[in-house]
């Protein structure tokens, strides 16, 4: 039933015909350079929703005198930004709210930074990762802001393979989309059910009913 209900109300929020659930942006040959911008778009497209997990995971490369000494072959991206920055791979995964469920909306912006002696060379790190969904349903990935200094020494970080991956997270109980689950969820509730709205009918069978009614307070009691 909470299957049904959740696919139900992810269809009303983004619109007629069936939710496209997930995307992945390639970042295979993305480069963390010092003083380079670079941004990645999704091949395909995702439809609005009011919660989104995402995950950044990938391989990559050093080159230069510090980084290619340290990671001479594919190493976890998370392992090479902890080196750099401890802590910083904390953002790598996480869950967005995205009030009002609407697009575009920014999933992750990450500002990160740290100063390590590594290899005898005080390296200074510094970075933003973004992650977000245009109005047109496309996600990218940005990486900005990019310091490693002194670059003639630090060198560079390039993915061998890699991949920002977003897949909708649908709270059936969070209706009105803040989240938070409370009476607010309850009241808009009410509304649609005394509406006969279609979103109310959360066990798919056709009808607005008093069954509807008790499977949103299962849904209500069982939260996200």
């Amino acid at each position: 039933m909470k299957t049904i209900a959740a696919l139900l109300i992810g269809s009303a929020l983004a619109g007629a015909g069936l939710a496209q659930e997930a995307t992945f942006i390639d970042l295979t040959g993305v480069q963390i350079k010092n003083a380079t911008n670079q941004s990645r778009t999704s091949a395909g497209t995702i439809n609005p929703s009011c919660y989104y997990d995402y995950s950044i995971d990938g391989m990559v490369r050093g080159s230069g005198l510090v980084l290619g000494a340290l990671f001479p072959n594919p190493t976890p991206l998370a392992q090479a930004l902890e080196t750099l920055s401890p802590g910083s791979s904390a953002f790598l995964t996480g869950r967005a709210l995205n009030p009002g469920g609407a697009h575009p909306a920014v999933l992750l912006s990450a500002p990160f930074s740290g100063s390590q002696v590594i290899l005898g060379v005080t390296v200074t790190f510094s970075a933003n990762i973004e992650v977000g969904i245009r109005a047109d349903n496309i996600a990218y990935f940005n990486l900005t802001n990019v310091v490693l200094s002194p670059a003639s020494l630090v060198g560079s970080m390039t993915f061998t393979t890699g991949r920002a991956d977003i897949v909708r997270f649908v709270c059936p109980a969070d209706i009105n989309c803040d989240g938070f689950i409370d009476f607010a969820d309850y009241l808009e509730f009410l509304n649609r059910y005394d509406a006969q709205d279609p979103s109310a009918d959360l066990n798919g069978d056709g009808f607005v009913d008093f069954i509807d009614y008790l499977e949103f307070l299962n849904i209500y009691e069982a939260g996200c």
